[in-house]
């Protein structure tokens, strides 16, 4: 036998094997061996195989060649091992580990703690601290707290009788002690990890147990107990270098009322790094998203300005995946919103949202076309057919069995056998053949140059490009259109998300046709995806028998030639089709509610009652629906032609908050206080905050005690009536102090308690000229902090991103300087943009002012009634004259 060129140790492969035609049990294993040094799985199981054939009993051959099954991708041929091995060793310890890791890998964590519990229950004897380990994890997976506990404290005592609980086990006993409410215990344990250090002198890491501590710690609220791990891997070197741990241990440190610390934290690694680091972008938008959630809308203007101009100069590096660009690409769009800037926000979003839908309409055309091509018999059955499976075969990674063997081994090993018929095979090399010239084509097409020419088969498969029929050309051009690299604006809900806020956007800015037009767009898109029906297949489990694939009755068949053949949802299960429908389903209506927003925008009442008809029959429970309903309805007038809808709804949903609510308000329209009380009341027991719902059922009973019949007790139903208003006014907070005690005193007065009326109307005055003598003082301090701010966005824009820890502090203090900061800067969770504080004060501050007209006529006619002509000619003379 010759040897081949190649290196030295394939070159000893070869020989080896060679010499191993002479049943040397040994020689099998060293080629084994090797094999594996290579690279060469199968030839490896083959050597293995080999071995059993001599010793069918041979443990390590069986258990070495039942860890490779995985690699293949046919892990039930692993579980049999597993399972042959231990009928023959009944309570191997590695065997037990292998299976339960190989269950627990493919999902299946319930029947690894059965065999672990099996294990301590059966062969104890064998039972060593990884499996307790192992099963204490498998504990905390499910839940099951409790049980990992009293797991970890018996094995202490039965297997740790010498010597201390091995750490990682005290800290997965300390983490369950904090879900079950035991916090003491759960600091015992845990802080005896902190006289380990993160990585230490040995090398050694225990950086796994500390993201364990402060992860478990964090998922129950003990933030404060989980400061010191952070703080640890936080200064640790070379630990966390991830975003995704960065963006971790930051929503950890917020979340303990330490923001400053997660915002430190960003601008140190940011320092380290340099704009060519694919991390920059993307630790830059969180250092920004940090000072946004803080309030500190300047900080977060300078990291986007220098985001900005290292973007414009080129000189930042993205991700090369596309989705990775595009996520972070709506991360700045959602800063930009959140900072206010909806102009740039629409600017930036909206040519990409409509090339996305640009690109989602081709394909959707490619994929009608091909529909319509399949059904048409134009083209031969068995190759629509063909094409359809080489559609599947490269979104499922290839057809099973093709291109797994080895090419430079010396033996193949197992191979599953083509048992295609000669004209299935003939059908797939002509769909091959032509999916090939197709990407030849895209890429001659694209600028790009190719390696060879078409061969001769492929140009007998289809000839030249234009002499494709036009069925044919169709069915390969939805067979070789990438659908699974395109972003989906209905999948991704980051994507999504982004879309919504467009809309609104849109809306705010006054640009109701553009709005309009997009959501026509994406409805239409939406209607498609709807009609796609996913085959339903019973496809066997991973580590069951691979078995034979059948169609349930009444599934569409391969040829039937409808949309999901070529969609990307063909072949999922039942359970997975039916999600699917429901959740397009729900973001069609989600866009059917946006369009309904859009025509009320556009004045347009009838048609947003047409909208809303099916969206309030399939969410009866949302305020935001209802909301828009009543304010179309307030432009109808009436009650009877609204009123009919609620009554029908509710009927349907009794436990419908929002419809509860309109009940009430229709019943207290209609005279009906009564009633109305009732079903104020229930509303009240759902939500006993709400200023609303208290206003009107102190205004339900005064109405019952003033205009109702057969009202028992009218003095109750005062004295009730002004209770929930009183409780109104002390919900409704200082800050609408006006508002509520006009509606005090509008009640007084229609009682006819003149002279309480006349109090509240008074107070409503004198709340009026303080905010009149307050006005200069607030545009004089509202001018001069927009002043400091832009002096303040000219410094930082001068000066380079990257400052060190004594200009930063500087810097900071001069802003908090500047912006009058008074809250703790350990909590600035609690902290509120000043902006939108000042704003809800404006807001109010307008509505007690337009309340003083109001006022000042009921006072003059209270005077007038009691003979004070005078005081009533004073209150006209300065508020009621122009």
């Amino acid at each position: 036998m010759t040897a081949p060129p190649v290196n030295v140790a394939r070159r000893a492969v070869c020989w080896l094997a060679a010499v191993a035609v002479l049943q040397d049990v040994a020689l099998w294993h060293k080629l084994a061996d090797m094999s594996l040094e290579n690279g060469f799985i199968r030839q490896a199981i083959y050597c293995y195989n080999k071995v059993l054939v001599k010793d069918k009993e041979h443990f390590e051959a069986r258990f070495a060649r039942a860890r490779l099954y995985p690699l293949i991708n046919e892990p039930w041929k692993a579980k049999q091992q597993y399972s042959y091995l231990l009928d023959r060793h009944p309570g191997h310890p590695e065997v037990v580990k292998a299976l339960v890791t190989l269950y627990h890998d493919y999902g299946h964590s319930a029947r690894a703690i059965e065999i672990l519990e099996e294990q301590l229950a059966q062969h104890y004897a064998s039972v060593d601290l990884t499996h307790i380990n192992m099963l204490t994890d498998l504990y905390m997976a499910m839940g099951h707290y409790n049980n990992a506990i009293q797991l970890v404290n018996r094995s202490e005592v039965v297997m740790c009788r010498d010597e201390a609980l091995p750490i990682d086990l005290k800290v997965r006993r300390g983490a369950c002690c904090a879900h079950m409410g035991d916090t003491g215990s759960a600091q015992a344990d845990l802080y005896e990890l902190l006289a380990h250090p993160v990585v230490d002198e040995q090398g050694e890491t225990y950086q796994d147990l500390y993201m364990l501590a402060v992860t478990e710690l964090s998922r129950v609220g003990l933030h404060a107990l989980a400061l010191p791990f952070m703080d640890r891997l936080r200064d640790a070197s070379g630990v966390l270098e991830l975003p995704e741990q960065w963006s971790m241990l930051a929503d950890c440190y917020v979340k303990a009322g330490r923001r400053r610390d997660a915002i430190a934290m960003y601008i140190a690694r940011l320092q380290e790094m340099g704009l060519e680091d694919l991390r920059y972008m993307e630790s830059s938008l969180a250092l920004a998203a940090l000072h946004v959630g803080g309030g500190d809308t300047a900080a977060a203007e300078a990291v986007m300005s220098a985001l900005d101009a290292a973007v414009a100069a080129h000189q930042l590096s993205l991700p090369e995946g596309q989705v990775q660009q595009l996520e972070l690409f709506l991360a700045k769009a959602s800063l930009q919103l959140q900072l206010g800037h909806t102009h740039a926000f629409v600017d930036s979003l909206s040519p990409h949202i409509s090339h996305l839908l640009d690109q989602m309409e081709n394909n959707g055309a490619i994929l009608a076309a091909a529909t319509k091509a399949s059904s048409s018999g134009a083209v031969p059955k068995e190759l629509v057919k063909a094409l359809k499976r080489r559609k599947m075969y490269a979104r499922k990674g290839g057809r099973k069995g093709e291109g797994g063997g080895e090419v430079d081994s010396v033996f193949k090993g197992y191979i599953s056998r083509d048992r295609r018929k000669p004209h299935i095979v003939q059908a797939d090399t002509a769909a091959e053949q032509l999916l090939r010239r197709a990407r030849a084509a895209g890429a001659v097409s694209g600028a790009e140059e190719t390696e060879a020419e078409p061969d001769a088969d492929d140009a007998a498969a289809g000839g030249a490009d234009g002499d494709l029929p036009a069925e044919l050309a169709a069915l390969v051009a939805a067979a070789s259109s990438d659908q699974e690299g395109l972003p989906n604006l209905f999948k991704n809900e980051q994507l999504y998300g982004c879309f919504v806020d467009l809309i609104h956007a849109l809306l705010d800015l006054g640009r109701e046709e553009e709005a309009a037009a997009l959501l026509a767009r994406a409805q239409a898109l939406a209607a498609y995806n709807l009609s796609l029906k996913d085959p339903s297949w019973l496809g066997p489990s991973a580590l069951g028998h691979p078995g034979k694939r059948r169609k349930p009755k009444g599934a569409a068949s391969a040829g039937d030639g409808n949309l999901s053949d070529w969609g990307p949802g063909a072949g999922a299960g039942p359970a997975a089709a039916a999600e699917r429908r429901e959740e397009v389903r729900l973001l069609k209506e989600g866009l059917k509610l946006m369009s309904a927003e859009v025509a009320f925008r556009q004045g347009d009442v009838e048609e947003t009652f047409k909208l809303l008809k099916t969206v309030l029959h399939r969410w009866p429970y949302s305020w935001r629906a209802w909301s828009l309903y009543c304010s179309c309805a307030g432009q109808r007038g009436g009650v009877s032609h609204w009123m009919k809808m609620v009554a029908s709804l509710r009927s349907k949903h009794p436990d419908s908050l929002p419809l509860q609510v309109l009940a009430a308000h229709a019943d207290n329209l209609q005279g009906e206080a009564g009633t109305a009380i009732q079903s104020y009341a229930a509303a009240i027991m759902q939500m006993p905050d709400e200023p609303l719902l208290l206003l009107c059922l102190g205004v339900a009973q005064i109405d019952l005690a003033l205009t109702a019949r057969h009202c028992k007790d009218r003095n109750t139903a005062l004295l009730r009536g002004f209770a929930a208003l009183h409780s109104y006014a002390r919900h409704r907070g200082p800050a609408a102090e006006a508002e509520a005690a006009y509606n005090l005193g509008r009640a007084a007065h229609e009682v006819g308690l003149l002279h309480v009326a006349v109090a509240h109307y008074e107070r409503v005055l004198q709340l009026e000229q303080e905010a009149a003598a307050d006005a200069p003082a607030e545009q004089l301090e509202r001018l001069s902090l927009q002043q400091q701010k832009q002096q303040q966005l000219v410094d930082v824009s001068q000066q380079d991103m990257h400052v060190d820890g004594e200009e930063q502090q500087q810097q900071q203090q001069r802003r908090q300087q500047h912006q009058g900061v008074a809250q703790d800067l350990h909590h600035p969770s609690q902290r509120q943009p000043r902006q939108q504080q000042t704003a809800e004060q404006q807001r109010l501050q307008h509505l007690g002012r337009g309340l003083v007209r109001e006022v000042a006529h009921n006072l003059c006619m209270i005077y007038r009634g009691s003979g004070a002509d005078d005081l009533a000619r004073q209150i006209m003379r300065k508020y009621l004259t122009l």
